[in-house]
């Protein structure tokens, strides 16, 4: 009787260790502010297939953009949205001065599907 009631007292404990443990982020660590703009010069900046001089104003409009996120929210936690549509307005701006006007709506595609995926939208 004794070992019966301590069993069912280590299995609810192992069951509560793991109903209640939190996933973790496995020592990742987000991608530096380097590591982003290679990502932008990759995914938008080549594709747009933009010259030497284009490249430099967008990549220095990202910059400014993930500079400004960095700033306003602490890993792992993310910027709250209104900033960070805010900083994403200022950000295009710069980039639709910087390109041409026929080039736009091709940039807003590829920058939509540049951002990184959160927890939600990266499972099946």
């Amino acid at each position: 009787m004794k070992t019966m009631k301590f069993a069912i007292g280590m299995i609810i404990l192992l069951m509560g260790g793991v109903c209640f443990s939190q996933p973790g982020n496995n020592g990742m660590k987000p991608p530096s502010v380097e590591e982003r703009l290679k990502m932008v010069d990759k995914e938008i900046c080549q594709p747009l297939k933009l010259d030497k001089s284009q490249t430099e104003k967008v990549t220095a409009a990202f910059k400014d953009f993930f500079v400004e996120l960095d700033k306003t929210a602490t890993p792992p936690a993310r910027p709250e949205k209104a900033k960070a549509d805010a900083f994403a307005k200022v950000r295009d701006e710069k980039v639709k001065q910087a390109i041409p006007a026929a080039l736009y709506p091709k940039y807003l595609e590829l920058e939509k599907a540049a951002r990184p995926k959160g927890p939600e939208e990266g499972r099946p």
